[in-house]
């Protein structure tokens, strides 16, 4: 099996991931600040070594403001619902995932908010010379995602507070895709909140994820969800100090494990040998789609401009059909349909098909791109039942 369905869920992942979970299943998932026990002790540094680690990978010098969470859109959710108020306004944009699109359209239903949303090219690349144009007076927050999932198009997120005529408004960066893939420093960028998923860049377990946060956003923050942390357990109020403050309840430690393993892989491996790989084998990929007439990319023709991600259309096939041929025939893993972004599919005109998401990991082989040049090239000849 050739899998390059990797903006889904990452696999492979390295040895020592597997080896994080099962070693922490085994030898007792302690409860963290729940006793003196060694256990839970053990449990406790297992959280702590993680949490610098995210630290170091996201350029922050205090781990207590990693927030561990199980996902990104919970994340997010946590951050929209701890910081909007009634009457708020938030600019997002068009190519966004439902992780997004969705917490803010229940807060428009709601009465809570209102909410305006940038324009893209015919790559997916966001406009920001409107953002002047739907900025009002009640901005509140600008949410946007680094890189699109659909087309892996990098978003100038670093631009954003320059163009804003109010610097004082809170930026929130999805990185679900980029993390793991290029740098993401919160300071670097000039972000206030960088939410993260565990289960893809980042080569981590499903269920985990979280958000980093500067004080700026923490001092106006107040927590949605409350209860036991292991700490102050004698007050009936949540915590008010980082990361007590949104860690209510017990850690998925097994998970929290394996994402350390998989993060401290990617700091092993460093930024910049992460990166040129990725544009090498994503050229090779570029480079074949381009002599291709019948098979079809949207987004950035341009490795430097893009995450591995690549978004396809055909002539001859529907994006399911291919998807099919590609499984059945070659045994390569894709993915079809609309992938939880469907502003972005109307914004590009495949609103009624869907597409084709073809997305490499950190473990996808050039002799894996070969053997998938190989299919693409069948499907850009061969017409549907010849």
């Amino acid at each position: 099996m050739i899998y390059l369905d990797n903006a889904s869920t990452s696999f492979l992942k390295p040895q020592g991931v597997y080896e994080a979970v099962d070693r922490t299943l085994r030898s007792g998932s302690g409860n963290p600040g729940r006793g003196a026990n060694r256990v839970s002790m053990e449990a406790a540094k297992i959280i702590h070594s993680t949490r610098k680690s995210l630290a170091d990978l996201f350029g922050v010098d205090q781990p207590e403001h990693v927030i561990l969470k199980s996902s990104v859109t919970e994340s997010i959710n946590t951050v929209l619902l701890s910081l909007l108020k009634p009457g708020d306004h938030v600019v997002s944009s068009v190519m966004e995932h439902n992780s997004v699109l969705r917490p803010l359209e229940k807060l428009r239903l709601d009465g809570v908010i209102t909410y305006d949303l940038l324009p893209c090219s015919s790559e997916g690349l966001i406009d920001l010379n409107k953002l002047s144009e739907v900025e009002k007076k009640n901005t509140r927050a600008v949410i946007l995602s680094h890189a699109s999932n659909l087309t892996g198009t990098i978003q100038p997120v670093g631009e954003v507070r320059s163009r804003l005529k109010n610097k004082d408004i809170f930026i929130i960066i999805d990185t679900a895709q980029t993390a793991g893939y290029i740098p993401v420093k919160l300071h670097e960028m000039d972000v206030d909140v960088i939410a993260f998923t565990g289960h893809k860049g980042l080569l981590g377990p499903q269920g985990t994820g979280g958000f980093v946060l500067n004080n700026r956003i923490n001092e106006v923050l107040n927590p949605i969800f409350t209860g036991g942390t292991g700490s102050d357990s004698l007050s009936l109020q949540q915590p008010s100090y980082l990361p007590d403050k949104f860690e209510a309840g017990t850690h998925n430690l097994p998970g929290i494990a394996g994402l350390g393993a998989g993060v401290q892989y990617l700091l092993e491996t460093h930024d910049n040998l992460i990166s040129l790989d990725t544009i090498y084998i994503s050229n090779l990929m570029l480079s074949a789609l381009s002599n291709m007439t019948k098979v079809h990319l949207i987004g950035s023709p341009d490795a430097h401009d893009r995450i591995p991600n690549f978004c396809l259309w055909f002539d001859n096939y529907t994006p399911s059909e291919a998807g099919f041929i590609l499984e059945s025939q070659f045994n390569i893993i894709t993915r079809t349909g609309y992938h939880c972004a469907p502003l972005a599919h109307k914004a590009l005109g495949t609103e009624n098909t869907g597409a084709l998401r073809i997305s490499f990991g950190h473990f996808t082989t050039r002799d894996e791109v070969e053997q998938l040049l190989v299919a693409l090239k069948y499907l850009d000849e061969v017409n549907y039942g010849d």
